[in-house]
């Protein structure tokens, strides 16, 4: 399965989390999405969104900016 990748580099909120949900309803289950983004509300957005929606959070970035998150999707939603 190939990974999705989503560079959201000079976006603001919600706009990474918007093409996030976008290439979830795309994705297979199991399938491996990788969003870069250099909004600092996506630090507290994405795991939130991945852990409301039952999603794997691989990878969270540190304090490097742009901050690369690695999700697997784990639910039908």
């Amino acid at each position: 399965m190939e990974t999705l990748k989503i560079d959201a580099t000079g976006l603001s909120c919600p706009e990474p989390l918007t093409l996030l949900r976008n290439a979830i309803r795309k994705a297979d289950n199991g399938q491996v999405i990788e969003i870069l983004s250099d909004d600092p509300v996506s630090l507290r957005d994405i795991p939130a969104f991945c852990n409301f929606m039952k999603h794997e959070l691989l990878s969270m970035p540190t304090e490097e900016s742009p901050n690369l998150f690695i999700i697997k999707k784990t639910a039908s939603r």
